[in-house]
């Protein structure tokens, strides 16, 4: 199927653009300026006196001119030769066209016409307004100068600007002219300039808009990996440790049978663990966020490290709302404190405190377990400060023989979720019947 035919006055109106009317006006000013020319030129020309028969080439030479600047020469300070011609010329135009005229107040009243299309052609050519301005100050006292050189030439100085109405006539001529074509000049000037910001803004714009989404797809990217990472590093970690804890109860279980039930317990503790981080994790992954506050979350980790354990907790946690990294952090290192004191340990109790100081918040985990005089910090703990000094804060371990372990925590305010600021009461949590005390 063939294209369907455009309306010729809708293609005719797409094809006038600015440089186009522009270009047009330039061809009417040069057709003007050639009828004023002939209509001044011819008449002296005819009657072959000299010095005015010199009006006729320089009629010629200012046509020339004109024609070059409208066809040739396209910018504007390459033209600044052309236009200073231009003024000579325009002088000695305005001389010659009256030198045989007996009285300067009888004189043509249409001379000024040259002027006017000369100024014309600058006015359509000038970038600023600064530059139409000086153009037409230097040529309107060139006209000044040169009509009262004649005035006096011809004896008529007193009386010419009193009874000749060829200057006045001239003077408003130009200044109008300067003022309508300067104002329309700088009208499509700003309309120009308006329409290449909305052009610009347009193109900014959208760059930004596919900037923005190349930004959130590489930290999509980012948040899965990081997320991903955290499912590998917790979930082998936490099931090397059931796989270990289980195997030790399976070689113990008829030798030590009270030692196979703690590495039970331990294994168990540490799936639930795995499980729940697996789980914080898919719900990450798919936007979701569970309905309830971080205290109740918090809560439900100690009930869950109670629950069928035989563990011992005791905590107090006040009412406040962190960011999510600095929620999943506080929650891993529950996890992870609870999990080291009684793998290596051997804990039965904990207390735990998680409390709003204003200026910081400060996270207490201790146990009842066996301690040690000397302690590595490995994977675990290890993480657990290098993750405190990423969000601004610190991490502090303590332990002695017979004097369990401890595991204080300080994050900045900075890691408080806005509006939610509140403090909270304490809760106690026991569950179980308490084993081997």
């Amino acid at each position: 199927m063939s294209a369907p035919k455009r309306n010729k006055p809708e293609g005719i109106l797409r094809s006038l653009t600015g440089k186009n009317i522009v270009q047009g006006v330039r061809v009417v000013v040069l057709i003007l300026f050639f009828v004023a020319c002939i209509a001044i030129a011819v008449p002296v020309g005819v009657r072959v006196d000299f010095p005015s028969v010199l009006v006729v080439p320089v009629s010629v030479l200012l046509l020339i001119s004109m024609a070059v600047k409208v066809f040739a020469v396209k910018d504007f300070y390459h033209k600044l030769f052309w236009y200073v011609l231009d003024s000579v010329l325009l002088i000695a135009f305005n001389v010659f066209s009256g030198w045989d005229i007996a009285s300067v107040v009888r004189q043509p009243s249409y001379a000024y016409l040259a002027y006017v299309c000369v100024l014309s052609e600058f006015y359509l050519s000038a970038p600023r307004l600064r530059d139409g301005a000086v153009m037409f100050a230097v040529n309107l006292a060139a006209y000044t100068a040169v009509y009262i050189v004649n005035a006096v030439l011809a004896g008529e100085l007193s009386n010419a600007f009193d009874i000749s109405s060829q200057y006045f006539v001239a003077l408003v001529v130009l200044v109008l002219h300067f003022i309508m074509f300067s104002f329309a000049m700088e009208l499509s000037r700003k309309n120009r300039q308006i329409e290449e910001n909305m052009r610009a803004l347009e193109e900014n714009r959208n760059e930004l808009m596919r900037a923005y989404e190349r930004v959130e797809e590489a930290v999509a990217v980012e948040e899965r990996n990081r997320i991903a990472k955290e499912i590998h590093d917790t979930a082998g970690h936490s099931l090397t440790t059931v796989i270990m804890q289980t195997e030790a109860a399976k070689l113990s279980i008829r030798k030590d049978p009270a030692e196979a039930e703690r590495c039970i317990s331990a294994a168990n503790l540490q799936a639930k663990n795995c499980l729940n981080e697996l789980r914080l994790s898919v719900h990450l992954l798919s936007g979701r966020r569970e309905n309830c506050t971080f205290r109740e979350y918090l809560e439900g980790i100690l009930e869950e490290s109670c629950t069928g354990t035989g563990l011992t907790v005791r905590s107090h946690i006040d009412e406040v709302e962190l960011s999510p990294e600095a929620e999943r952090f506080v929650a891993g290192v529950l996890r992870e404190g609870i999990s080291n004191g009684v793998r290596h340990g051997g804990s039965t109790a904990f207390f735990f405190e998680c409390k709003d100081m204003g200026n910081y918040i400060e996270v207490l985990l201790s146990d009842n377990g066996s301690g040690c005089a000397r302690f590595k910090e490995g994977f675990g703990l290890s993480g657990m400060r290098a993750k405190a000094e990423s969000l601004g804060g610190m991490v502090n371990f303590s332990s002695a023989p017979g004097e369990g372990f401890e595991i204080r925590l300080s994050l900045p305010a900075g890691c408080k979720r806005k509006g939610h600021a509140e403090e909270g009461g304490g809760t106690k949590k026991q569950a179980g019947k308490e084993k081997g005390q």
